[in-house]
């Protein structure tokens, strides 16, 4: 009898509270997937993008991002975009790509950067000799300054000629480095005030999103930075011991991040408010990750590659202008083509209309406001790699193709930023639970083998308990055999 009493009790529990399995709630609203990349938009960098996806086979987005990063880190030095009605603007690119661990982002990065690579070991080949020839002539300027500071007998006036004499004081060489992987911005803005263009190009950006940079007490400074170079400002400095004034700056930022990562940066109303997310070209591919079986390589890809390497270098051996009295650049301007114009202004109406109230862009209306100047700064990075003087009305459709798309990336992203950041670790912990053959699991495993942002034992427990509030998991009793000893903490999927 008691074991019918306790057999009635469950069925009356399973019918008032149903089952785990019957409790399931989704962690969160999936986003819509992405467009298809308008690859038929990159224009002359296609066939390079078209290469590096057969070498590599990852999303179209996550190779163009990088491409384009690189693209106008070459060409922002010699050329301005010069737009009608706006004004001039610089031709550097931020880009922000979501990708999960296995994309092969590193691969793309140094496929889509090798020539910055090379110039960077011509640089540092260098390097030795001219810190020889600094430490020589520091050396002479300082015994030329000695000697002549004794003219002070003579008085002050023969101290001044002498000095004179002696000339200013030899400068150091900048570090050869094109490419900051893992720098904070201050330590970007320290190698721009050395070298005119410096860029962030990060394949793991981890480091960059989530480090010093973007604490609550710096992250502001860093957000505001990377506006002022991506809007090609002077970098100003006033400090105690003296002052900085560096003009005709150009630095890109290409950063690849994954989502629980980026979306710390999507999902900050200060990121918002000031005006970054709307500089960046922002995007999250569907993954190919189980979809890239062998093939073999094709020559007419290699040269297609070899010829952007090519046009790369000749564009970072290319002595750029400089500005008079400086040793920042000073860009020429591309100018639009008449027809191009009548694009430009067509498009920046209709853009303008979209940013209303209930209308297509009003989600993103920093980014939608910044359209015109995305689809100008895209056109003329392709119209500079291409060689050209002026912007013609396919490059600009093809900008705008291209930032149209980018638009359409912030909108589907928007919806799925303000998603708790442990909704999505245990989204993660879920899919690597459902990739087990053993639907057990303790919470040891979790912390000692489960994904790397969960591999602590009090983060591993917050995120296991809302697996189980929301029915995807059961717990087992304490003393659960797993793996041959008994576990105190254990849960199994529910079927």
């Amino acid at each position: 009898m008691d074991g019918y009493v306790d057999g009635a009790e469950a069925f009356v529990a399973k019918a008032i509270h149903g089952t785990p399995a019957d409790r399931k709630q989704p962690l969160f609203r999936p986003s819509a997937p992405p467009a298809d990349y308008p690859m038929a938009a990159l224009l002359e960098l296609r066939p390079a993008i078209e290469a590096i996806k057969h070498r590599t086979q990852t999303p179209e987005a996550l190779i163009a991002g990088s491409v384009l990063a690189a693209a106008g880190f070459c060409v922002a030095p010699h050329h301005d975009v010069e737009i009608p009605g706006v004004g001039t603007k610089p031709l550097n690119l931020a880009v922000l790509t979501i990708a999960q661990s296995g994309e092969r982002k590193t691969t793309v990065d140094l496929l889509a950067t090798a020539s910055l690579r090379r110039a960077e070991q011509k640089l540092a080949a260098k390097y030795g000799d001219e810190i020889a020839i600094y430490k020589r002539e520091k050396a002479a300027f300082e015994a030329a300054t000695a000697e002549a500071k004794k003219a002070a007998k003579r008085g002050r006036a023969a101290v001044a000629e002498a000095l004179a004499g002696v000339g200013t004081e030899p400068k150091p060489p900048a570090a050869p480095i094109l490419m900051a992987e893992e720098s904070t911005i201050e330590g970007l803005i320290v190698a721009l005030i050395e070298r005119p263009n410096v860029s962030m190009f990060s394949a793991e950006a981890g480091m960059f999103l989530g480090g010093h940079g973007f604490t609550p007490e710096t992250a502001t400074r860093t957000m505001t930075t990377v506006n002022s170079l991506w809007d090609g400002a002077a970098i100003k400095r006033l400090r105690a011991t003296g002052h900085v004034h560096k003009m005709g700056r150009r630095s890109s930022l290409s950063l690849m991040a994954q989502r629980t990562v980026a979306m710390k940066l999507l999902g900050d109303e200060g990121a918002r408010d000031n005006g970054l997310l709307a500089r960046i070209l922002l995007s999250e591919p569907e993954t190919t990750i189980g979809t890239r079986f062998w093939r073999e390589g094709r020559a007419d890809y290699d040269q297609f590659l070899h010829e952007y390497d090519g046009r790369l270098a000749d564009l970072l051996d290319r002595k750029p202008r400089i500005l008079d009295g400086g040793d920042g650049f000073d860009p020429e301007p591309i100018a639009f083509h008449v027809e191009a114009e009548r694009r430009m202004i067509a498009f920046y109406n209709q853009t303008e209309a979209a940013l209303r109230d209930g209308e297509r862009f009003a989600s993103i209306r920093g980014y939608g406001a910044k359209m015109l100047e995305h689809a100008s700064r895209l056109a003329g990075v392709m119209a500079a790699y291409a060689g050209q003087d002026v912007i013609t009305a396919t490059d600009f459709d093809a900008g705008a193709e291209l930032a149209t798309f980018y638009a359409s990336e912030h909108i589907r992203l928007a919806d799925t930023a303000g998603i708790a950041a442990d909704l999505l670790l245990a989204q993660k912990l879920l899919d690597w639970w459902q990739s087990r053959p053993d639907p057990r699991c303790s919470l040891a495993a979790i912390y000692q083998l489960g994904p790397n942002a969960i591999r602590e034992a009090a983060t591993a427990k917050r995120i296991v308990e809302i697996l189980e509030e929301r029915g995807w998991i059961e717990r087992l009793p304490a003393g659960t055999q797993i793996d041959g000893a008994p576990k105190r903490d254990a849960w199994e999927l529910t079927p």
